[in-house]
């Protein structure tokens, strides 16, 4: 005699079966591989030392590495670019299929994508106030173009979407290893973030460590969303 098979709760994570499904885990995958490589580009930072070993890793802004008078610069803009477009491209696929996330998750990666290209390809630094005295001066005075004035803004706004979309996609992780993996990233992220804003009203406290630790929570961030967007929040399924 055949027993019954005990009922299982469907995965809200998983798609419906047939062809809606298998193209709602086909843009997922996308959008997954889109992810990785924006956190890949977004790490472009870690090349400094090869690329910039003059700008000063304390005290320098990792934007000063895409100023235009910078060598390699433009190593760096293109890695703010795909960074931007990759994300960009994830939250928009997203958006659509991923509707077990709270929507700000997407709205923030979306922010963060756009800001974040618009800022590599339109709004780099002019040069380096940090290891340049005339470049200092000339940025006090407001003096230097429209782009590097607006480079601020830009950054600004592509951290507030990453906040808000990290947020989100933390809130609602399930299952040890993905609450495991959140903590550590808001853990990064947090301190970064409020180092950064600190030593921004004193960078000899060391704004440009404060500034790396908060990049690094942000590459965490993209990693963790990815694997949100490829397998959904959790519970992770017995192996």
């Amino acid at each position: 005699m055949n027993r019954p098979r005990p009922h299982r709760d469907p995965d809200p994570a998983a798609p419906p079966a047939g062809r809606g499904g298998d193209g709602h885990r086909a843009t997922r995958t996308g959008a997954a591989v889109a992810l990785l490589l924006a956190a890949a580009c977004y790490a472009s930072w870690l090349l400094a030392p090869v690329l910039n070993p003059g700008l000063r890793p304390v005290r320098s802004y990792l934007s000063e590495l895409a100023a235009r008078d910078q060598p390699y610069h433009l190593v760096f803009q293109l890695g703010d670019v795909t960074t931007g477009l990759c994300a960009t491209v994830a939250g928009l696929l997203l958006a659509r299929v991923a509707r077990e996330v709270p929507r700000p998750a997407w709205w923030g990666l979306l922010v963060f994508g756009v800001a974040t290209a618009v800022d590599g390809g339109y709004t780099s630094m002019d040069c380096a106030p940090s290891i340049d005295a005339r470049c200092a001066r000339l940025e006090e005075l407001g003096e230097l173009s429209w782009r590097h004035q607006a480079h601020t803004v830009t950054s600004s706004v592509a951290v507030a979407g990453a906040l808000l979309s990290a947020v989100a996609v933390l809130a609602v992780l399930r299952g040890p290893a993905r609450r495991r993996a959140g903590l550590v990233v808001a853990v990064v992220l947090a301190v970064g973030t409020v180092g950064t804003l600190v030593a921004t009203l004193h960078p000899e406290w060391g704004l440009g460590l404060w500034q790396r630790v908060q990049l690094a929570g942000l590459s965490g961030w993209l990693l963790l969303t990815a694997a949100v967007a490829r397998r959904g929040p959790g519970p992770e399924r017995p192996r």
